[in-house]
């Protein structure tokens, strides 16, 4: 369909002079004019063009344009194209009445105005070309709505495969950053069973001495005592350095078996998920107790302060592993070599909240690092052993397990603080 082609208009008349007439009076409007000698020529034509208009003279030998039109209009690909009837008798109503009967839109009588038949054939040209404008925009439009249809299932179809991608991707890495955390814990227990065994040498060793040395007074007092030959000096020696060593060696079984169960304790719960009672100062004074060997290297301090009636039913590996992360987290970027740290560990509880505040006094953090500390492996010391896991973990096993929340306060060279609240009462 071409809108800008010239429109097309059927002339019907017996009368060649007639059609001259008909030219020169449409000339100036720009259309293609076909012309048609008989109704007969006038029903072959119109079925092989697309006509604005049909001019039928109504009388005509044979056919006349009544019967023309009638036929034309019966037609499904002609029906709708408006015929004007010309015709030189005078005006009748009776005639007027069988023309429009015959489907015509107008009527003219013979000598035409030129003016008038410009003017009406100008309406229906207009009339022709909105339809024409009307009828692409519907195909525009059905073609639009197909494609559209066409897209909208391919988008759909895109969107469902992607999803799975995505979904696929998203299990993959929930199970990869799984074991990472896993290994993660595993790390830090293992850190646990070596520092505990570099604190159980020294009382151990102490103990190991003391039971030598007090083996050697033993049997050299036999030896004596076999001879016959035992001192008095000799027997008052025993019986002062033997006291002093049973204590020795007892002190620091006590001191060794104290770290052994300690370490049991704290070693089972961070690979336990078994909830149970404790008082949660005297469980943080053992956790922080087991991590005496890492805190011995530098000298650094740590206090467990607050309310110590509070008494939680919890999984007590949570709590250890968060209150284990955060020190060896202000031990690992919170100083430097040789610096010795002064680390608090608050606890108060809040109506029905428990509020724990964790502060160390170290070289604190930038604002952008405070912003980043709990995104999963990011570290401000990645070529030094850091995975970037530590306070990530924190952050899950205190808003997921314990269903709190953690903030980071930090400033440089003003330490750091981490403030965590949950329930008294877990969910």
């Amino acid at each position: 369909m071409d809108l800008n082609a010239p429109p097309k208009i059927l002339v019907v008349d017996d009368e060649p002079n007639n059609l001259r007439v008909y030219e020169r009076t449409l000339a100036p409007l720009n259309i293609e004019i076909v012309k048609a000698f008989s109704g007969q020529e006038a029903l072959a034509i119109a079925h092989k063009h697309d006509f604005a208009l049909i001019l039928m003279d109504v009388q005509m030998p044979c056919m006349d344009g009544f019967e023309t039109a009638s036929l034309i209009l019966d037609h499904p690909k002609t029906c709708r194209i408006p015929i004007i009837f010309i015709t030189a008798f005078a005006r009748d109503e009776v005639f007027e009445f069988k023309g429009y009967d015959s489907g015509a839109v107008d009527y003219l009588v013979k000598p035409i105005n030129e003016n008038v038949v410009r003017s009406k054939v100008s309406i229906f040209l207009a009339l022709h070309k909105e339809k024409l404008q009307l009828s692409h925009a519907c195909k525009v439009r059905d073609q639009a709505e197909a494609e559209l249809r066409v897209h909208k299932q391919h988008l759909e179809e895109l969107v469902k495969e992607r999803t799975q991608e995505l979904e696929g991707s998203i299990e993959s890495l929930m199970t990869t950053q799984n074991q990472l955390v896993e290994s993660e814990k595993m790390a830090s227990l293992g850190r646990l069973v070596a520092g505990v065994a570099h604190e159980l040498n020294t009382p151990i060793g102490v103990g190991i001495t003391g039971a030598s040395f007090l083996h050697k007074k033993i049997l050299h007092l036999k030896k004596s005592f076999e001879s016959g030959d035992i001192r008095r000096k000799e027997l008052t020696d025993f019986i002062e350095c033997a006291p002093q060593s049973t204590e020795i060696i007892l002190t620091n079984l006590h001191r060794a078996a104290e770290q052994i169960t300690n370490f049991k304790l704290v070693a089972v719960d961070q690979t336990s998920e078994r909830k149970r009672d404790i008082n949660l100062i005297d469980y943080i004074n053992q956790v922080v107790n087991s991590l005496s060997p890492a805190l011995k290297v530098a000298a650094h301090k740590v206090n467990v302060l607050g309310d110590n009636l509070i008494e939680l039913h919890t999984i007590p590996g949570d709590i250890s592993q968060i209150v284990t992360n955060l020190i060896m987290n202000s031990i690992t970027h919170g100083y430097k070599n040789g610096e010795q740290g002064n680390i608090t560990i608050t606890v108060k509880q809040v109506n029905k909240t428990v509020v724990l505040t964790y502060n160390d006094d170290g070289q604190g953090m930038e604002k952008s690092t405070s912003k980043m500390i709990f995104e999963p492996f990011f570290t401000t010391k990645r070529g030094a052993g850091g995975s970037g896991l530590g306070m990530y973990i924190v952050y899950n096993l205190v808003s997921q397990s314990l269903s709190g929340t953690i903030s980071c306060i930090s400033e440089v060279n003003k330490g750091t603080q981490f403030l965590i609240e949950f329930p008294l009462v877990s969910q």
